[in-house]
């Protein structure tokens, strides 16, 4: 069967292995433990991934430390970063075997097994990876002007965040559709979710850059009205009713 179509409590976790005689041997482990994400309890770079689990009808466990911020060792089991591929940075990921790390492949992978996605096109896969590196981008950006800009020129971190979401929310009214989600489904998919987390979702860093601007998104009718239809969704309802850290401002900004 198609590993878009494997249940989710016996996921194939594949793997090549290089065999003396040059050829490449497919092996494949099951797991029936839960996807575990290590990050912070914040919203930042793990929330999408956060969204797209609940949206999607994965259970996820969590290990939340501010602690582990910057430094090369989990603090909670002193394992090293290294076998995440991550030097220091999270959010990480385990599920069984598999570790990793970065946002986009986090997010790629839960919606990769996400039961609600299974029918997902590469068309479809693909417009949706592309609205998680637009968010990315735009949260490198908010982080770059709460975090660094402003404490040099407040007025020119005001700009810039004014600028970045005035550039993107342009490129978003154009683009997305005036009723239903961005594929035409009858659910919201990460596409949709990405956009929630950019202009609603998450405060730390899109909404602290918001407060920041004194920026409103409500300026752009369509995108709005995108978000209140996801939001309206009866998973992603669930989450942002119960959501632990999408709220959070540690650093009091």
């Amino acid at each position: 069967r198609s590993p878009l179509h494997w249940p989710l409590d016996c996921i194939y976790l594949l793997s090549l292995e290089r065999r003396a005689n040059a050829t490449y041997i497919l092996t494949m482990t099951t797991t029936a433990e839960n996807p575990h994400l290590i990050y912070a309890p914040i919203a930042g770079r793990a929330e999408l991934a956060r969204l797209i689990a609940a949206a999607g009808g994965i259970t996820i466990t969590e290990s939340v430390n501010m602690a582990n911020f910057g430094s090369t060792d989990l603090q909670e089991t002193g394992e090293s970063k290294k076998n995440y591929m991550s030097p220091s940075g999270m959010p990480l990921l385990q599920h069984g075997d598999l570790k990793i790390s970065q946002s986009g492949a986090i997010e790629a992978y839960m919606a990769s097994i996400a039961p609600r996605y299974k029918d997902l096109t590469p068309q479809q896969r693909a417009v949706d990876m592309m609205f998680m590196g637009i968010k990315e981008e735009i949260n490198h950006n908010c982080g770059k002007a709460i975090f660094t800009t402003q404490k040099a020129d407040k007025n020119k971190a005001i700009e810039d965040v004014c600028a970045l979401f005035d550039k993107w929310g342009a490129v978003f009214e154009d683009q997305i559709p005036a009723e239903g989600f961005i594929h035409g489904l009858p659910y919201p998919t990460p596409a949709d979710l990405a956009l929630l987390n950019i202009t609603t979702a998450g405060y730390m860093p899109f909404g602290s850059a918001r407060k920041l601007a004194q920026y409103d998104f409500g300026k752009w009718e369509k995108v709005t009205a995108l978000c209140d239809r996801v939001k309206a969704d009866e998973h992603v309802n669930k989450y942002l009713s119960e959501r632990k850290y999408a709220d959070a401002n540690p650093w009091g900004m």
